[in-house]
């Protein structure tokens, strides 16, 4: 696709026939982009000590992912900055945003990646890992950390062509990311072609390289010229790092809201269930949790849509077009998690059977058991989880980014917590854990329409962050 047909169909072509075109490969890369982690986790499974593999490999990759989500903002700024140029026809403008962007990105990787790399061991001892496990994970933790630049330039160059109109190629890249992925980690976990097992280890290696090899060609295109896109200019402007710092900064508090949330259901868990239940609770949230953000993600391909399409008719102008362009990505993300909770309550018990394949034999039928529900009641909620990430991000398309971190602390911190915590005390006259997931699915119901009525006032097109 070329730039200028991209840019023709985003800005002037049917709105819906522009949303599926552009949209559906951002989908598919980011259901890839979420198998990283769900992929080396089921590789070290195989191992013939999966308890302590698979507990080596969980730690770090919860602390390697705080980098990734608060970067996320980062990139959504300059996504925005380079969309709303190319919408408004400014080339120049939006390749030399885009070089900073990279840099950038290059940046942050240093100055988030290195620290945990320094205080490897004394994170992973934080969350009581001991022996064979403290050893595994801190290697592990120190590989990915180092790693931080090439998960940060994979998300920054696949966001600038996204960005600039094209949606193919950054399919392709993430796509090929984790085939790579793949086949490295089961060759370097388990040894073979001249190459010695490197056991949990060799999994981040393999992720940490896939996501290196795949920036590549990405950097290359852009150098070269591509989706009329031709950064060469790579001088630091604080200047403009600051406009996307100032943008981003409030989208990262978003996403850790959203982190912390999780965190503290996860806790929660426990309080609401019976004793005899706690670790089986526990077992099926996480394997709960894994089927949520493989959806979640998956759907985001909209929302990312949603925010290229909004960026470029803002930019040419539309305001109108991009208000519709924002409600049509809503419906489309939410027919998609319609699937997603179709297939999880359908086929729930061999899923979790599946992804909870180190789960002991004796406890298996309780995590089952506990699973079904939660995932019945958890996936109630996709559709609103739906509406507040697509509308998010269409307001984030426009620079508008601190109205999304206001509703979601409020929202998630100061009303969702509260009654979650109330619910896990009161637990076992209410319901037990049925009664804590049912009030997420209330928050998660509280915030969609909080993002409705902020987004029909329309105020975040017109006081947005972009010059």
């Amino acid at each position: 696709m070329s730039a200028h047909r991209s840019g023709s169909l985003l800005t002037k072509g049917p709105l819906l026939k522009a949303t599926l075109v552009f949209g559906w490969p951002l989908v598919a890369g980011m259901a890839f982009h979420s198998l990283f982690n769900l992929v080396d986790l089921y590789i070290v499974g195989q191992l013939p000590d999966s308890d302590v593999a698979i507990a080596a490999a969980t730690i770090p990759s919860l602390v390697n992912s705080i980098p990734m989500i608060l970067y996320n903002g980062v990139v959504n700024a300059a996504i925005a900055l380079v969309a709303r140029r190319t919408g408004v026809g400014n080339r120049r403008r939006g390749n030399y945003e885009a070089g900073q962007g990279l840099l950038l990105s290059v940046l942050l990787g240093v100055l988030l990646g290195v620290p945990p790399y320094l205080v490897a061991r004394p994170i992973c001892a934080s969350f009581d890992a001991t022996g064979a496990v403290l050893e595994g994970a801190t290697t592990y933790l120190e590989v990915m950390s180092l790693g931080t630049v090439t998960m940060f330039l994979l998300l920054q160059v696949t966001g600038t062509l996204r960005a600039a109109g094209n949606s193919i190629l950054p399919m392709i890249l993430l796509v090929g990311a984790n085939v790579l992925n793949v086949v490295l980690a089961v060759w370097w976990v388990f040894g073979g072609l001249g190459v010695p097992a490197m056991g949990v280890v060799g999994a981040a290696w393999a992720t940490v390289v896939s996501r290196g090899v795949a920036c590549l060609p990405a950097m290359f295109a852009l150098h070269r010229g591509f989706a009329g896109m031709r950064v060469r200019r790579f001088a630091f402007r604080w200047a403009t790092m600051a406009q996307i710092l100032r943008i981003g900064i409030p989208g990262c508090g978003q996403l850790m809201v959203r982190i912390v949330q999780y965190l503290y259901l996860l806790k929660l868990a426990a309080v609401a269930s019976a004793k005899e239940q706690v670790t089986a609770a526990q077992a099926a949230f996480g394997i709960g949790l894994r089927l949520d953000m493989f959806a979640v993600f998956s759907g985001l391909g909209w929302a990312a849509a949603a925010s290229t399409v909004v960026g470029q008719n803002l930019g040419a102008g539309k305001r109108e077009r991009a208000v519709r362009a924002s409600w049509i990505a809503v419906g489309l993300d939410g027919a998609t998690m319609l699937v997603f909770a179709a297939g999880y309550v359908l086929f729930a018990e061999p899923l979790i059977r599946f992804f909870g394949h180190d789960v002991g034999a004796g406890q298996m039928d309780a995590v089952v058991s506990v699973g079904r529900t939660y995932l019945g009641l958890s996936s109630a909620a996709y559709v609103y989880m739906a509406v507040g990430l697509v509308l998010s991000q269409a307001m984030a398309g426009a620079g508008s980014t601190r109205p999304s971190m206001v509703i979601e602390l409020v929202g998630y911190g100061l009303v969702g917590f509260p009654l979650a915590w109330w619910v896990a005390e009161h637990a076992q006259a209410l319901g037990g854990l049925r009664a804590l997931w049912l009030a997420a699915v209330a928050t998660h119901l509280a915030v969609a329409v909080a993002y409705v009525v902020w987004f029909r006032r329309g105020t975040w097109a017109t006081t947005g962050g972009l010059r």
